[in-house]
Parts: C-alpha cells; structure tokens; sequence
C-alpha cells in the first residue's frame, strides 16, 4: 500500500514558476526585556510578528522600513536576520506543495482506498479553487454517529507551508498501516477521522507565484486572515485589525470568507470531539481562549491534554495570550464556544526553521514528531469522559449539566443528532440529564462510559 505515496511523490509533482521577491525589507528580531508588555506595544503597532522563541523571549518580525523606523524611535534594538536583495533564503522550496497538488493527492487516496476514505467538497475558495476535506473510516461512505469524530486542518496562513504536510502524513500514516499495524486499525474502525490538508488554496497559490510570505486569503487584492474572521469573539479584543493591509486584517463581517465559512460547515455537519489546526512556527501548543476576557471557564480536560501534548512534543502549552498576544476570531475559539469542541494550535517548528525551512532537512523530521501529538489526541477518544446517543426526539436543545464536588463545571448541549460525547478527567462526576432515571454520580476513569442509547 506504501506505494502508492511513493508513486505519487515521484510522478505528481508540478513545476512551479513564482516571482523571487518578498514584500517585506526586513526579517529582524527584539530581545524582549518585558515580554507582554512589547508584544502589546507591537501588536498596536500593526507590525507582522512572524514567530517567537518564548523561553528566551525573542520576538521576530517582518517590517517594512517605516516599521523599522518607528520600532527604532521606540528605542528597541533590532538584529537585522535578513534584507531584501540579500536574503539567505529566496524561494519557496519546490518539494512543498501546491493547492492541485495536494488535490490530487487527496484524489489518489481516495481512489486507491475507496472503502477506507470519502472526498468530500467543503466549500470554493473566492477565486473558485475546490477546499477537500478527506474522511478515514472503515465505514467511510456511512454516517455512524456511534463513532468519535477528529478533525485536522492545515493552511489558515498561507506562507505556512509545512503544515499540510503534517495533515497529509495523517492520510498516509494511516491508509498505508491500517492492514498491518493493529493499533492503527483500532483507530480507523472505531472513529470518523476527518483531515481537510489546506484551507487557504487561493492564499497558497499567491505564496507560488507572486509573493512567498503572503499570509491572507485573495479578497479584492488585500486579503483577509482567515483565523481572525470567525464569528466567536470576532473583534472583541483588539486581538486583530480592521485595516485591509495589516496582516491580521479581521474582514469586513464576521465569516465573510468562502474559506472560513467551508470550515466551519464541515464542523457544524460532523461535530468532532477534538481539533488540532496547524500552524508554523514557534514551537507552541495553543488552547482557548484567545482573549482575557473571554466568557466561561476553559475545560480542564482540555488544558491537561493540551499540556501532556506540549510535553510530547517538547513544545511550550498555553493560551494566546499567555505566550504570544490576544487574538480575536480564531477558528479554535469558535469551535470550543459554539460547538463544546475541544480544539487546540500547533505551531509547527523553531524559529531556525521559520515559515519555510528547507524540505529535505526539516520534513520528515517535522511530521514525525508530530505524530506522537495526532496519535495521543486519538487515543483520547477512548479515554476519561462520557458519550452516548439520545434516541428520544424531545431532546432538541437538550442540556447534560456537570457537577463535581457540587460545583456545576460543564453545561454540554446534545448535538442536533442526538450524540454527546463529554471529555472529562478521571474522577466522580454528577450527570444531570434532565432525567430522573439517568441522572446519578458516574466514576469517569480511564475507560470511556458508554451509556448507549437513550
């Protein structure tokens, strides 16, 4: 079955002619003596902070030279990294892919194991470009809403280049195993594995042919940035911009963008249990919520499997703006405040790697670390929690209330087809389901309480 991958590796790629220029003057770096406080200041700024390295409070930024004026009257100290006309790395390297690429990649898995996987259209992009999300499952044509559902994605951010290729090893680590390696069975059989490789096709074919460090979608020329433009929260922080050229421009509307709205379709159709977007770079698990004063108190279930992920991975756990800034709009919130997903960014990768390191020497490296976060977020389907499907048709707009130790801690909304499916960390709970002869204390261990249907 590996074959297949290797077939498409040697005789799929395309030839991609772009122009070799950025349209920024300077990649540089600060030397943060007050951290938070100059991310505030740079944020207000509306300067590109490309990534940081936040044990040692190095924060890089992509500057047009009037930015680089007006941080040097600030009177910080910038090491210059590179210029323009003599930057150290001047193209895209062509082993990453491209938006057909990756459609016929996803277009050969699906060929190849018809019964394992179903393409599905989520959506066009502006510029009419088709945005594929791949399902694994060993049912894969049938809805059975008895299974877990995971999502991963790739591409808000166009310059991100390594991040499909995370999302596609998902595909092939999974497609080629699944006969001979039990686990990997176990996986496939008894979850719906949903992967949608690159969101933003239209931002991505922008990086190939006119300007490589382009991070927005297409629209009117400016762009949006895809991860500021979901309603949960949408300019609620000052967590993004209202100024179409900034790089964090939140849109006119929230959801106004094809891309975002495909997304956010697919999350609404097939509610999964966990998320997992990938983003580059800083070496950083991201959990909600990306605002201070964002309502509700964050799952603990979710900060412990974020952080154990961090540790997996050797990267550093947190909110936004614990470790970078406040963002506003982003898909992970979203996903957490509207539909009780338990979602989490990874950013990919060191600040020596950047946006684009070299493909050879970075990644395979790269996507097989990342495994062990994927993998970890797969076996947690199964782990602590509660999850079950209720058959009566009066439960439309139906709560499960969560208590522990008296505290109510959860209030979950069963999903429109009847499934719910709670992570909890090990311990007592009370369930209140509005039903006198389920409600009762539960023991959430490390198995997974299943109570069926209802």
């Amino acid at each position: 079955m590996k074959s297949f991958f290797i077939f498409f590796v040697i005789f799929m790629s395309v030839s991609i002619s772009f122009a070799d220029y950025r349209e920024y003057d300077y990649k540089a770096s600060i030397y943060s003596k007050n951290y938070h406080a100059d991310m505030m200041l740079l944020r207000a700024m509306e300067v590109d902070i490309a990534g940081v390295d936040y044990d040692n409070k190095i924060i890089d930024l992509l500057l047009y030279e009037e930015d680089r004026v007006k941080i040097r009257e600030r009177g910080y100290s910038l090491q210059i990294n590179w210029s323009k006309g003599v930057s150290i790395d001047t193209a895209v390297d062509e082993e990453y892919k491209t938006s057909y690429e990756i459609e016929r990649f996803v277009q050969t898995a699906n060929g190849l194991f018809p019964s394992l996987t179903k393409l599905v259209e989520i959506g066009k992009s502006l510029e009419g470009r088709s945005i594929w999300a791949l399902k694994i499952s060993d049912n894969a044509a049938k809805r059975e809403i008895e299974e877990p559902t995971i999502l991963f994605n790739s591409m808000h951010h166009a310059r991100e280049v390594m991040t499909p290729e995370v999302s596609l090893d998902v595909i092939e680590y999974l497609l080629s195993n699944y006969e001979s390696d039990e686990k990997v069975k176990s996986w496939v059989n008894n979850n719906e594995i949903w992967v949608v490789p690159m969101l933003n096709v239209d931002g991505n074919n922008k990086v190939w042919t006119e300007r490589a460090l382009w991070r927005k979608n297409t629209r009117d020329g400016h762009g949006v940035d895809l991860n500021r433009n979901y309603p949960f929260g949408w300019n609620s922080c000052n967590g993004s911009s209202g100024s179409k050229n900034a790089d964090d421009y939140r849109g006119p509307e929230p959801a106004s963008e094809p891309e975002t709205r495909a997304l956010m379709g697919l999350v609404e159709e097939i509610k999964p249990v966990f998320d997992i977007s990938y983003h580059s770079y800083s070496n950083l698990v991201l959990y909600p919520y990306g605002c201070r004063n964002s309502p509700g108190a964050s799952p603990q279930a979710m900060i412990e499997i974020g952080n154990e992920i961090g540790e997996l991975l050797g990267y550093r756990a947190g909110t936004p703006p614990e470790l970078l800034y406040q963002a506003d709009g982003g898909d992970i919130d979203w996903m957490l405040g509207e539909h009780q997903v338990i979602p989490y960014v990874i950013e990919l990768n060191s600040r020596s790697d950047g946006f684009q390191p070299d493909y050879e020497r970075t990644r395979d490296k790269t996507v097989e670390l990342n495994r062990k976060g994927w993998m970890y977020l797969l076996d947690q389907l199964s782990a602590s929690g509660v999850r079950g499907v209720v058959r009566s048709k009066n439960f439309v707009n139906a709560s499960i209330r969560v208590y522990k130790n008296n505290e109510l801690i959860q209030n979950y909304k069963i999903n429109p087809d009847g499934t719910f499916h709670i992570v909890l960390l090990p311990g007592d709970y009370h369930l209140d389901f509005g039903n006198k002869n389920l409600d009762g204390i539960y023991k959430v261990k490390s198995e997974l309480i299943n109570l069926g249907d209802i």
